[in-house]
């Protein structure tokens, strides 16, 4: 069935279908958030407020090095030991970080989860970091900076051209003169400050809350602590390039999203995001020759800030005028077909809860910054006016931020559109 043909009748039929969340704060300051869809694998996360943005400025590429050490030796059992009894309950484990977190997932059986707990927690709160292990841990970073794609790069630029120097703006990813720059300590000292249980949360999809609650309550693993906040990281707009040899630019246009705790900045933006992505877009239908299918939505929501945006790959004759009309066309933006594009910003959220970590990981981000779940976005969409929409645009791109990578020195810069 078409998006545009689906009923608000039928989209909450399809949210009282999912469980929704349940949130607590314990007693020691840990969030815990739990979901039970009778699914038949667990979904664990437990997370801290200690992304790239927590880095400060002489620490640039540290959160990069922690993340790598997920695997190794803890503070109280080997690496290797851990790394056997997640296998062993037929689990898989891996860290991630964003701008806003840095954690750990397992995914185990059901009826392992509450044996993978004790694992979890060992994992991500009590790294050891010893000075022998870093040299082992260089090559995998070395290795992630390999595996970088263009729309990587871009992405990740376009953060320091509308953040520049403020937290936001700090990468996710180690610079190559960043590597090996960290030693046991100072990843000790960035641990103990932000692994903690007053700026942690646990998440677990498809298994009991009461579980959750009860290895939150009485581990040993996480350590007292206290909410670390961020320093604010308000949108600036600016410009970022990297060249490259050939004839491919690589580019995204931002202006200013939502904050991830706005449910109402945060339905507009859904809106805004659904009217770019889609093919038959007059957006993309006037920006791009014959077509072309080749602009995808650009949105992501941080705490304080956000960005919504399109990137774009092209050539180097055609950059500048595409990027001159895409800033034309996002000033200027008007959806004529309200419903049906609210309807899509819906679908693609209802979508996206399918996947149960991604679920998590949005769990895990809205309970630290005390954001919504989806289906109050859901809700807050439905509302939405014409009006509103219209508000949403003229702030989000008053200014603009612009990020290219390939040959890109034909562009114009974003203080001269």
């Amino acid at each position: 069935m078409r998006s545009s043909l689906v009923s608000k009748s039928a989209v909450a039929a399809k949210i009282k279908t999912t469980a929704s969340p349940l949130r607590a704060k314990l007693s020691n300051g840990l969030q815990v958030v739990s979901q039970d869809n009778g699914g038949a694998v667990s979904q664990l996360i437990l997370a801290f407020r200690a992304g790239s943005r927590y880095q400060s400025t002489t620490q640039q590429g540290l959160v990069h090095h922690i993340r790598n050490f997920v695997g190794r030796d803890v503070q109280s059992y080997p690496g290797l030991q851990l790394v056997w009894a997640s296998a062993a309950s037929g689990g898989q484990m891996n860290s991630f970080a964003s701008r806003d977190i840095l954690g750990v997932h397992m995914a185990v059986p059901r009826d392992t989860a509450e044996y993978a707990l004790s694992i979890l927690g060992q994992v991500a709160s009590r790294p050891a970091f010893k000075p022998w292990e870093i040299e082992d841990v260089l090559p995998t970073i070395r290795a992630d900076l390999t595996r970088k794609t263009p729309y990587g790069i871009v992405f990740e630029d376009i953060h320091r051209a509308a953040f520049r120097n403020d937290s936001l703006g700090h990468s996710l990813y180690a610079q190559k003169n960043e590597i090996g720059r960290f030693g046991s300590e100072e990843m000790k000292e960035f641990a103990k400050k932000h692994f903690v249980n007053g700026n942690g949360v646990l998440v677990g999809i498809n298994v009991d809350s009461e579980t959750l609650n009860n290895y939150g309550e009485q581990n040993g693993a996480i350590q007292d602590g206290s909410l670390v906040v961020s320093h604010l990281s308000p949108f600036r707009g600016g410009d970022y390039r990297r060249t490259s040899p050939g004839s491919a630019v690589h580019v995204i246009i931002a202006g200013t999203g939502a904050q991830n705790n706005d449910v109402k900045q945060l339905a507009a933006q859904s809106i805004i995001a659904a009217h770019i992505q889609t093919t038959v877009s007059p957006l993309t239908q006037n920006i791009l020759p014959g077509g072309v299918p080749s602009g995808s939505a650009v949105s992501a929501s941080y705490d304080g800030s956000g960005l919504i945006g399109i990137y774009l790959n092209t050539t180097a004759a055609m950059s500048d005028p595409l990027v001159r009309r895409t800033v034309e066309e996002f000033r200027n933006l008007k959806i004529k077909n309200l419903e049906g594009t609210k309807r899509r910003a819906i679908n693609e959220i209802l979508f996206n809860s399918q996947n149960t970590v991604f679920t998590g990981f949005d769990l895990a981000t809205a309970a630290l910054h005390k954001g919504p779940e989806p289906s109050a976005i859901i809700e807050e969409i439905q509302k939405i006016q014409e009006k509103d929409v219209n508000g949403f645009v003229k702030t989000a791109f008053e200014r603009i931020a612009i990020s290219a990578y390939g040959n890109c020195s034909g562009i114009t810069y974003s203080d001269e559109i």
